[in-house]
C-alpha cells in the first residue's frame, strides 16, 4: 500500500486564536464561512470554515492560553528580515489551494481589505515579479490572520512530481542525505501475465 494515497485530502487544520468573533468575521469576510461552532469545556469554543472540497479550517480559543511566541510556535512577523524558521512541532504556515485563474481576484481582495499580502512566484528567477514565468511552479500569496497566523493562497501552476521536483535529497537530522529514492521515482514491478 505504500504506492496509493489513504487520505482523500486535508480535513481539517486546528490553530489556536485570541479572539474568536474576530476570527470567524476575518475569515467571513474572505469568502471563508462558518461552518460549525462548538462549545468546548473550560469556556472555550472551537470554529470550523468551509475551505471547500471538504476542507476545513479550524480554530479553537482556550480561556487563559499563554500568548504567541513568534519565531518559536509560529513564524516571526517579519519574514524578509527574521526568515520564516520555526520550532520543531510547531505549526509555521496553512497554505489553502486556489485555481490559478482567481489568483489575481483574490490578491486585489485581500489588498481592498488591507491585508497586507506578499507574492512570490516560486522557482522564477524573478520570484518577487507580479506575474510567474515558465519556471514558477507555484504561485503563493501569504498573509496573516488577526493573531498574525501566517496564511497562504497557492495556485499549483504545473503538476508534480518530476525527476527534476525530487532531485534534491531528504537530509537527516545530521545535515546527512542518505541512500533514499522517492517512491515516485522507483522502478514498479511488471505484472505477471497469466
Amino acid at each position: 500500500m505504500p504506492n496509493q494515497v489513504i487520505a482523500r485530502g486535508l480535513s481539517h487544520v486546528a490553530l489556536v486564536c485570541s479572539d474568536m468573533y474576530e476570527t470567524v468575521k476575518f475569515w467571513e469576510e474572505l469568502g471563508i464561512p462558518l461552518v460549525k461552532m462548538e462549545e468546548l469545556p473550560g469556556g472555550g469554543q472551537h470554529s470550523f470554515h468551509d475551505m471547500g472540497n471538504g476542507a476545513m479550517l479550524s480554530y479553537m480559543s482556550f480561556d487563559g492560553a499563554p500568548p504567541a511566541q513568534p519565531g518559536i510556535a509560529s513564524q516571526h512577523l517579519d519574514v524578509r528580515k527574521d526568515g520564516a524558521k520555526t520550532a520543531i512541532a510547531s505549526m509555521n504556515h496553512v497554505a489553502m489551494d486556489l485555481p490559478a485563474d482567481r489568483f489575481d481576484d483574490v490578491l486585489a481582495t485581500l489588498k481592498e481589505k488591507s491585508i497586507g499580502v506578499v507574492t512570490i512566484n516560486h522557482g522564477s528567477d524573478a520570484p518577487f515579479a507580479k506575474t510567474p514565468d515558465e519556471k514558477t511552479w507555484i504561485r503563493s500569496m501569504y498573509f496573516r490572520d488577526p493573531d498574525g497566523i501566517a496564511f497562504e493562497f497557492a495556485s499549483l501552476m504545473r503538476e508534480l512530481g518530476t525527476e527534476e521536483d525530487l532531485a534534491p535529497r531528504a537530509k537527516n537530522a545530521k545535515g546527512e542525505r542518505p541512500d533514499y529514492t522517492p517512491v515516485l521515482l522507483r522502478k514498479r514491478p511488471a505484472h505477471a501475465t497469466e
